[in-house]
């Protein structure tokens, strides 16, 4: 698999994953309804924009664009910090309208779902990091060498 296929595959499946979150979480704040659901729809919110922002920074073809590939996670990360610092503004008026414990579990589980998901993905994947292939690791033509440690 081509490091972009990994990057794609990994994309997908960190949106599904903050979608299926945030719509569990969506609906058990609807059961609880009140101030529980304002809270869960802030926290389902402010993990969608997460989601998104870690699903466009993996979508994007970085090995197109070698020397802004770190210049991406820096952005993937400013961007991120600009949604939750735009969420603390927002919501700084209306704290006693939601629940708060709502509003950071869905949060959270959004955001570690994603996270968690994007990790194992990244780290399953069949390409090496280091670019090289994995076939001629063991020796020649793919062959194990056996190593002699009296020679």
């Amino acid at each position: 698999m081509s490091q972009q296929g990994l990057f794609r595959r990994t994309a997908v499946r960190a949106g599904c994953a903050g979608g299926a979150i945030t719509a569990v979480a969506l609906v058990a704040g609807a059961l609880a309804g009140g101030t529980a659901w304002t809270g869960a729809a802030w926290g389902a919110l402010t993990g969608g924009l997460l989601t998104a922002i870690t699903v466009v920074a993996l979508l994007v073809p970085w090995d197109r664009f070698p020397m802004l590939a770190s210049a991406g996670v820096m952005a993937s990360f400013g961007g991120k910090v600009l949604v939750m610092i735009g969420m603390v503004l927002v919501l700084g008026g209306h704290r006693e309208q939601l629940a708060p414990g709502w509003f950071f579990c869905t949060f959270a589980a959004v955001l570690l779902g994603v996270t968690a998901v994007e990790v194992v993905s990244l780290g399953s994947g069949s390409h090496a990091p280091s670019g090289r292939s994995n076939t001629n690791e063991g020796g020649r033509n793919g062959e194990n060498d056996e190593v002699n440690p009296g020679a």
